[in-house]
Formats: structure tokens, C-alpha cells, sequence
């Protein structure tokens, strides 16, 4: 699925959806830590049976979006989405586009299923999955917003620890005094960590980036950088195995204590992915 960032949101509540239906997802929240972006998606480009492109304001003017909607087209693969009324580019106007411009969530929406059934012949199906039952009440961004929220702190920890640990580990619980060692998760986290930007949805890799852990309660730091695409962020910690993961939240906090120096891995909001070691 190609899309502009600033319509991320959407992105994540269509996943969701097309996911639900039976098929297989892939957008650019699924690139693992160290691999290059231009190089995953132009893999994934490569090797998709159908590419779903969401047309909006934002991605109209983006040449990365357009570029991968040409490389689509020309494997015949394409499926076009509006998501907001605008002027698709030229080249791309004759092809058959569906309307999820009203589009909330309801799988047996016109356009969604026009959707469907356009990513069913691409792939040489016979017909579109059956439709899952209708989301129930509430917000259709609260959806959208829960749906990313999560799928950001999922692929955030498979990028700093491996889907392997992940699946291996309970689930996080609170922490006592006494799991804790007698030794506050904050004075364990606190410090300064040398590494860099891996990856960046609206940038490139870059070395040689400071993040600064503080303490700001026992269980809860703030977090700094020399780099302003890091920001500032304050985060609740928790156990997760041997190490230290924030709990919860849009921002994703992993620290591995057992090795040496403990390495870190820290995700902003799910934009910017820095991974460091301790001084």
C-alpha cells in the first residue's frame, strides 16, 4: 500500500480493514530496523501482486507516492484509492479508482468493496473475501487512532528486539519494588546513549545521534536528543524480560540490560527510529 505520511491514519484503518477481508498487507510500517527504506519498498514493489495507492491532496504532490504508482502501473498491478476529492495525476486518470473518500471502516461500503474486488483480480482470485461484520459504534478515527497507536508500538518492538524475543517474553506487567530489584527503573534507564537514526519515514538514516535519558520519577524519564527529529518525550517504564520497555503510549521505549553496554531502542511516535548504546 502506498500512501503520503500526513495521511498515515487512513493508511492504518484501510490495512486494518483489507487485513480483516483475508488478504496480506504490506505498507511501509512492516520495514525492519537496518534495512534501507528505498530498497524495501522497491522490493515490495517488485514482488506484489496488487499495490493499493491512496490519492489525497498530500500524496498528488508527492513524487515518491506518484513513483511507485508508475512502477505499479507499469507491472499492471495498480489499484487506486481516493481518499480526498482531487485531481489524480494525468497519467493515472483513466484508471478504474475507488471512492473511499465517505469511507469509515464499513466493509460492505460501495467503495471499499469496488476496493476489493479490484485487488481480486489483480491477484487472479475469482471474487473479493467475504466482508467481516460491521465495526461496532464509536468514532471512526478513534478506530483509526487505536489501530495505529498499536500497529506502531508492535512494529516498533519487533524493529529492537526480533518478533523471535517478542513472542518468547510474557506479557509486560507492573513493577514492584521487589521485581524491581530495589532499584527504580528510571536510575536504570538514565544516562546518555550514542547511535543513530536507522530509519525515518520523513527522512534518511543518520549517525552520530545523542539521546539523553532523565529521570523524572521512579518509574518515569524524560527523553532528549541532539537531533531534532527526535523531540522530546516523557515515558512510563515497565519490565519486559530482562530489559525495560515504556508502557504504552505512541512512543516506543526498549531497553536490553543484559547486554553490555545495554542497548536502545527508541521509536518517537512511531516516525523516527533511533537505535544506541549506553556511555
Amino acid at each position: 500500500m502506498s500512501y503520503a505520511s500526513e495521511d498515515r491514519e487512513r493508511a492504518a484503518t484501510l490495512a486494518r480493514a483489507l487485513e480483516a477481508s483475508g488478504w496480506s498487507v504490506w505498507w511501509d510500517r512492516k520495514i525492519v530496523a537496518g534495512h534501507a527504506f528505498d530498497q524495501a519498498i522497491e522490493r515490495e514493489l517488485d514482488t506484489a501482486r496488487s499495490v493499493v495507492v491512496l490519492w489525497s491532496a498530500s500524496s498528488v504532490a508527492s513524487e515518491w507516492v506518484k513513483n511507485e504508482a508508475a512502477a505499479a502501473a507499469e507491472r499492471g498491478v495498480l489499484v487506486p484509492a481516493l481518499i480526498e476529492r482531487v485531481k489524480m495525476p494525468l497519467e493515472f486518470r483513466r484508471k478504474q479508482t475507488a471512492d473511499l473518500v465517505d469511507w469509515t471502516g464499513d466493509a460492505t461500503h460501495e467503495g471499499f468493496q469496488r476496493l476489493c474486488a479490484g485487488i481480486a483480480e489483480r491477484v487472479g482470485r475469482s471474487s473479493a473475501p467475504s466482508p467481516p461484520p460491521a465495526p461496532a459504534a464509536s468514532t471512526p478515527w478513534q478506530r483509526s487512532r487505536r489501530g495505529l497507536l498499536l500497529a506502531s508500538v508492535v512494529a516498533a518492538i519487533i524493529l529492537g528486539l526480533g518478533a523471535t524475543w517478542l513472542l518468547s517474553r510474557p506479557a509486560p506487567a507492573p513493577v514492584s519494588s521487589s521485581t524491581a530489584g530495589h532499584v527504580d527503573l528510571a536510575d536504570l534507564a538514565s544516562g546518555v546513549y550514542y547511535g543513530g537514526v536507522i530509519a525515518d519515514a520523513k527522512g534518511s538514516s543518520r549517525s552520530d545521534v545523542t539521546v539523553t535519558v532523565t529521570k523524572v520519577s521512579p518509574r518515569r524519564v524524560r527523553i532528549t536528543s541532539d537531533y531534532e527529529r527526535l523531540g522530546t518525550v516523557e515515558v512510563e517504564l515497565t519490565r519486559a524480560g530482562d530489559g525495560i520497555q515504556g508502557a504504552g503510549g505512541d512512543t516506543t521505549f526498549l531497553l536490553e540490560l543484559e547486554k553490555q553496554p545495554p542497548a536502545l531502542s527508541y521509536n518517537p511516535h512511531g516516525d523516527v527510529v533511533y537505535s544506541g548504546r549506553k556511555e
